[in-house]
């Protein structure tokens, strides 16, 4: 756009020097004067408007963008709060389980300590009146 811009400069400045009056001369200096008011007319503010759009595309986009990285952010956060709950509970339930299944497990040995100290009592004397009973009828024998 700049050497065009520099051509038309240079033409200009040539007709300026060469004389209106040349047919050829006024022809491209009409020429050129139509350019001039396309430019300034037509193209300069088509440009502007279209880096106006640019720009809100831009803007446009890097909101979005925004805003998914917001929801992203949003999202792991939520997640990870939700895991580290489930862990949380997870232990606590753990930890509820293996207490009571050790207190259950207590309650269970001092119960098979008494029985055992009960019946160890209780086989001990069926076991010396059968050991009697056979010596009873041992020494009837004799």
């Amino acid at each position: 756009a700049k050497m065009r811009t520099s051509l038309i400069i240079v033409s200009a400045m040539s007709l300026s020097l060469t004389g209106a009056n040349n047919p050829a001369t006024k022809m491209m200096k009409e020429n050129i004067e139509d350019i001039s008011r396309f430019l300034k007319l037509e193209l300069v503010p088509d440009v502007k408007i279209n880096n106006g759009h640019i720009e809100e595309s831009f803007n446009l986009t890097l909101k979005t963008a925004n805003n998914i990285l917001d929801y992203v952010e949003k999202s792991m956060t939520e997640t990870a709060d939700k895991v580290q709950k489930t862990f949380e509970t997870m232990a606590s339930n753990i930890t509820q389980n293996l207490e009571e299944i050790m207190q259950k497990s207590s309650s269970n040995l001092n119960a098979l300590q008494k029985l055992t100290i009960d019946n160890e009592v209780a086989i001990a004397n069926d076991f010396t009146t059968k050991l009697n009973n056979v010596v009873a009828k041992i020494e009837t024998r004799m």
